[in-house]
């Protein structure tokens, strides 16, 4: 009997785990390199920027808000679609019994006192879109919905929504 023969065969598997370990490794290594591409909103400058706009710092007069819920950028795998970066968000979701013509003369106020320009009007012939462009050169959109139409409920229930770019890098 061979006393190398012995040893030739633990260090063949040695050998195969040791090139399996290599290849796994690499494999994940390949995978982090092709992962989420840089953009989106580094830092959440836009994120920050966009929550903290006078527009959305203030209800109608008898509002009551339900929630304030900033959308930190995300990324979209590609699929059936196609994939990259979704911009930071704000919505703000609030009550209010105030007929409807004076909630959205509240905030198309508001939105051009803080910079926004009136882009459209909706079903109700009152401004509902506007857009602006912040000083580092970010497009952001801003849309006011009514939710509920039934003109015999006490309060309607808004959605004041924002938008900005992402980075494109």
């Amino acid at each position: 009997m061979n006393p190398l023969a012995s040893t030739a065969l633990p260090a063949r598997r040695r050998l195969r785990r040791l090139a399996g370990t290599t290849l796994a490794t690499g494999s994940l290594l390949a995978l982090a390199a092709c992962g989420t591409p840089a953009g989106g909103d580094p830092g959440g400058k836009r994120l920050h920027e966009l929550s903290g706009d006078p527009v959305f710092a203030a209800l109608p007069d008898g509002a009551t808000m339900i929630h304030a819920k900033p959308i930190p950028a995300h990324y979209r795998q590609p699929g059936f679609s196609g994939g990259g970066w979704d911009g930071p968000g704000m919505e703000l979701a609030f009550k209010s019994s105030a007929p409807p013509a004076d909630v959205y003369r509240f905030y198309a106020q508001r939105a051009q006192a803080g910079g926004w320009r009136a882009t459209a009007t909706g079903a109700l012939g009152l401004t509902d879109r506007w857009a602006k462009t912040y000083p580092d050169g970010a497009n952001a959109t801003l849309v006011l919905a009514l939710l509920t139409r039934a003109p015999t409920v006490s309060e309607r229930l808004y959605t004041l929504s924002g938008g900005v770019a992402p980075v494109a890098r």
